[in-house]
């Protein structure tokens, strides 16, 4: 595991099905360095937590019934992992979604991060 580059969870366990079950969740709305900074600043230290990141339109409409995009899959994060390559990993995600999904780009759209402690060793 690398704090300087994306490590995802099945590079670690492998056995094709993971769930997070009851995930701790916050909702990025700019997915930038400085929001990812702050979650990792509330993480444990020496603590390993598996996140996932899901496209959502905006919620400032109030409808919280919107359909979602899973970006990526679940990425290993720590207190000491890197905000920005983890805000670039996201926004990379976000315009390959946009792109392939033919989403409007003019829309705001918002990330959900789930993430849950793990115990891989």
């Amino acid at each position: 595991m690398s704090i300087n580059k994306i490590t995802y969870l099945d590079q670690l366990y492998n056995n094709g099905i993971f769930s997070i079950s009851d995930p701790y969740i916050e909702i990025l709305k700019y997915s930038d360095s400085l929001e990812i900074t702050k979650l990792l600043w509330s993480l444990e230290i020496d603590t390993i937590y598996v996140a996932s990141f899901s496209l959502v339109p905006s919620w400032t409409d109030g409808d919280d019934e919107n359909p979602y995009i899973t970006l990526s899959k679940p990425i290993l994060i720590t207190k000491n992992s890197r905000s920005s390559t983890i805000s670039n990993h996201i926004k990379d995600k976000m315009k390959l979604s946009i792109d392939s999904f033919y989403l409007d780009a003019d829309i705001s759209y918002e990330v959900i991060v789930r993430y849950k402690e793990i115990k891989l060793f």
